[in-house]
């Protein structure tokens, strides 16, 4: 058996304003001035400003009082179509951060009855209630009674619908008063959900339209259609919405789980400062958040380790595993590396671990590649030349996205590769230069502005042909680190081709041929 939970008119439920008052909901961001909508259970929420004359008048209504709805008023009315039906409607922006509140604490009231339940969408929820305990002699109405009476003791409106399918309960819900059981097949009961609106179905307003351009509004007029002609004309989403008409079919819920963190503080009596002591604390931690990786069937990615010490100092760093894993002595000789390299200047007073955790992976490897024969024991090598260079200095090259020469930095070798920055044309055309680091230096013999003659360690050196300047330049955004580069391609008088470069006013031979 299932049930649905409903808390109709969601929106404006969530703004807590006064039943009795002709209200719109608008579907709008609030504005920055209006702060964060935050709110408490059982607290009067703040009265958000009508909208200005003039401004959005597209914009549709997500929701409607009670008393707007008796006026005329309805959802997807523009703010004009709706003041024309009521001159004393109230139009409000939607609060997302109270309607977050406001499901959180829907969901916390179904956890409660079972664990298994779904966040089907804004005000409902669906619970599986076929492991809930339940006395015998209760009928699935006085059930259902239960469960509102709970809800609505917070003051919200909620109605309670329960079948032995997920969509037929929500079905049942839309028309409880409060409670509704329906039993799939009972004619009497199919006559109840005929007269339900398509609004109930589905959210899609071209769909909505274009069934409206059909006179199709209610669930009864949609299931009245043949099956297969609207599946021709709608595809899939038609064949969906026909099916949930219809009482839906047997599916399983999208069941809400909460997340798990697998973190352990430990607040120590008396300071460390060895590294032997915090090392046995530390083992003790990784011991037990192993034991909960294999229960949750995942292995450690990365590891967050933090420190407090005496002198109200801090210090944290995450440590990545090469090779995702839970062997405590892997990830203990992972710390054990990286805490070596580690000075503090006092004494330690809490530890804290966190294990990121990620779902063991296999792969086959290569025919001709041979990987690493133990990737976390490379994982160590790095953190311990790391720990004699200084922070930064170990790792791989990756290019920027620059023209500048050599424009790179150094990333850990454990990181996730950024994307290779196309520097020019890879299929290797051109001359092959061999090329100098740092340039060579060079004097240039100008004439009319063109360059005639080098002298490269005082041999002098005719030329036969110039190609350029070409002109590069860069970061000109940043004074500091703005460039400019000059290239010449020369061929000399006795064979061979020489790249010169002008940059900051100096002249250098960058490569030959």
């Amino acid at each position: 058996m299932f049930a649905a939970w409903w808390l109709p008119r969601f929106f404006w439920q969530a703004l807590r304003l006064p039943a009795k008052e002709c209200v719109g909901v608008l579907e709008a961001a609030l504005p920055p001035e209006m702060g964060d909508g935050r709110w408490e259970m059982g607290e009067a929420s703040r009265r958000l400003a009508p909208r200005e004359k003039g401004d959005g008048e597209a914009a549709g209504l997500v929701g409607v009082s009670e008393a707007a709805e008796q006026a005329g008023v309805r959802v997807g009315m523009t703010v004009s179509q709706a003041q024309a039906r009521c001159g004393r409607l109230r139009v409000v922006y939607r609060d997302e951060a109270a309607e977050g509140v406001l499901q959180a604490w829907l969901l916390g009231c179904a956890e409660g009855w079972t664990p298994d339940y779904e966040a089907t969408r804004p005000g409902l929820c669906v619970l599986d209630l076929t492991q809930a305990r339940w006395r015998d002699e209760l009928s699935w109405v006085e059930r259902g009674m239960m469960m509102r009476e709970e809800v609505a003791a917070r003051g919200c409106e909620v109605r309670v619908g329960l079948a032995d399918k997920a969509d037929l309960a929500v079905l049942a819900a839309h028309v409880a008063e409060p409670v509704r059981v329906l039993r799939a097949g009972v004619a009497e009961e199919r006559q109840a959900l005929d007269a339900l609106p398509m609004e109930v179905l589905t959210g899609n307003g071209e769909l909505l339209r274009l069934l409206g351009l059909w006179g199709v509004r209610s669930l009864g007029q949609f299931v009245g259609l043949p099956r297969g002609e609207v599946v021709r004309r709608l595809g899939a989403e038609g064949l969906a919405l026909h099916d949930l008409a219809r009482g839906g079919r047997e599916r399983l819920l999208r069941l809400v789980r909460p997340p798990v963190r697998f973190e352990e503080v430990v607040e120590l009596e008396a300071g460390i400062e060895c590294l032997e002591p915090l090392m046995r604390v530390l083992g003790g931690m990784v011991g037990r958040l192993c034991g909960r990786l294999a229960e949750a069937w995942r292995v450690a990615g990365m590891m967050r380790v933090r420190f407090g010490f005496d002198d109200r100092t801090e210090h944290e760093r995450e440590l990545r595993v090469a090779e995702p894993t839970r062997e405590e002595a892997v990830l203990l000789r992972l710390l054990e590396t990286y805490l070596e390299g580690v000075k503090a200047s006092a004494a330690v007073v809490r530890v804290g671990l966190e294990i990121l955790p990620v779902r063991a992976a296999s792969r086959q490897g290569l025919l001709f590649d041979q990987g690493l024969r133990d990737p976390n024991r490379f994982a160590e090598t790095l953190s311990a030349l790391e720990a004699i260079l200084g922070r930064g200095r170990v790792g791989r090259v990756e290019r920027l996205p620059s023209r500048r020469v050599d424009a790179f930095r150094v990333v850990p070798f454990l990181e996730a590769g950024g994307k290779v920055v196309e520097g020019g044309d890879e299929r290797g055309l051109g001359l092959p230069l061999l090329r100098y680091r740092p340039e060579r230096g060079v004097r240039v013999v100008l004439r009319d502005r063109r360059l005639v003659g080098l002298v490269v360690g005082g041999e002098s050196k005719g030329v036969k042909a110039v190609e350029g300047p070409w002109f590069l330049s860069g970061e000109w955004w940043d004074a500091g680190q703005a460039w400019e580069r000059a290239i010449w391609e020369v061929e000399e008088e006795g064979g061979g081709v020489v790249r010169v470069v002008r940059e900051g006013g100096r002249w250098g031979v960058e490569s030959r041929e």
